[in-house]
């Protein structure tokens, strides 16, 4: 019970918070899940302070279960004895108790959904609504999208003074040696169309490597939000990848060009909002169901998209685009060719109208 008194005594250390859209239910069993760094533990410590509850929180990842099993026996007794009315199981994996114990609230946090007859939530990297209430002070919303390009949308990384440092930390702190590795011949992917054994033909060049273990990594990744796999309009040609912070990507790569970490931007944008798309293989850019089409565009002028538009209206005909929206840094203006309208948009007006 030592263990117990020690997790009591040393709660979660209550850090600087900001508010994100997630709402989580009061007074009820549930279970968070998402991908690493995206901010589960501190939402929920914030959750605690505001619940006002007498709570124990058990890292299920601490060392000390490597050598100690805990027991539900044990863990009840504790319960009873310092009148505990909330649990939470932090870092919970399947197992890791045999059976849960009666308290008034079990929460559980994971970083894929677990097989639990609980209401589940998802907790997302940040979107850019969300980091813009991380950045209140700032009154200009381009220099905060400037600073968002730059950031990214882990929170660590967000409200760091050194990016740079902080999704170093996430790195080695939150990924296994080997998953390292596989992540790193992804971010070498990052924005771009590739096949499963392309990836590994890529991956034999650095690591000895097994193709099994990569496609099960990759499927992992899939699994926890990690890697998205966005399909392609014309087949045959693999699938987008998108890593799921561009910052972070951006570290893990440094020859990252700016326009596929603006790419990736977009990308995720419309992953957040659910919105399905597939991606254009020729061109940078998305074609929603109703026919949207979506085009990364970030700093080409008026003159530039007509030229341009002019250049692929056949194409777009082609596959069915009904309407043309052009995502750009600042620009924004709009023409027609033909019945087809074009709308140039600043990403930070068009992902708010979204």
């Amino acid at each position: 019970m030592n263990i117990l008194y020690s997790f009591y005594n040393n709660p979660p250390i209550i850090e600087p918070f900001y508010p994100r859209k997630l709402q989580l239910p009061k007074d009820k069993n549930f279970a968070l899940f998402g991908p690493r760094g995206s901010g589960k533990s501190a939402l929920i410590a914030n959750y605690l302070q505001e619940s006002n509850q007498n709570f124990l929180y058990i890292d299920c990842q601490d060392p000390i279960f490597i050598l100690e099993d805990l027991q539900k026996e044990t863990l009840q007794a504790f319960i009873q004895e310092e009148k505990i009315t909330t649990l939470v199981l932090d870092h919970y994996f399947e197992g890791f108790l045999n059976e849960f114990p009666k308290v008034n609230q079990l929460i559980f946090i994971s970083n894929q959904k677990q097989k639990l007859n609980f209401p589940s939530f998802l907790l997302m990297p940040l979107d850019f609504e969300e980091f813009l209430a991380f950045n209140k002070n700032i009154a200009n919303v381009s220099h905060t999208f400037t600073l968002f390009t730059k950031k990214g949308s882990l929170p660590k990384i967000a409200t760091s003074l050194n990016p740079y440092m902080s999704a170093r930390e996430i790195f080695f702190e939150k990924f296994s040696e080997q998953e390292g590795k596989v992540l790193l011949i992804l971010s070498l992917f990052h924005g771009k169309i590739a096949s499963a054994h392309q990836i590994y033909q890529r991956a034999k060049e650095y690591f000895k490597i097994s193709k099994d273990w990569l496609y099960k990594s990759m499927k992992a990744f899939e699994q926890e939000g990690i890697l998205y796999q966005i399909p392609t309009l014309q087949k045959g040609f693999g699938q987008k990848l998108i890593l799921y912070d561009f910052v972070f990507s951006r570290y893990l790569n440094k020859y990252q060009p700016f326009i596929s970490t603006f790419d990736s931007i977009v990308a995720l944008a419309l992953i957040k909002k659910k919105i399905q798309v597939k991606a254009l293989n020729f061109t940078l850019g998305y074609i929603k169901k109703d026919g949207e089409l979506i085009l990364v565009a970030p700093f080409e002028s008026e003159e530039q998209a007509w030229i341009k538009m002019q250049k692929n209206f056949n194409y777009f005909k082609q596959i069915g685009a009904k309407k043309i929206t052009l995502i750009s840094v600042s620009n924004s203006f709009s023409f027609t060719i033909g019945k087809l309208s074009f709308e140039a948009l600043p990403f930070y007006e068009w992902i708010i109208g979204l």
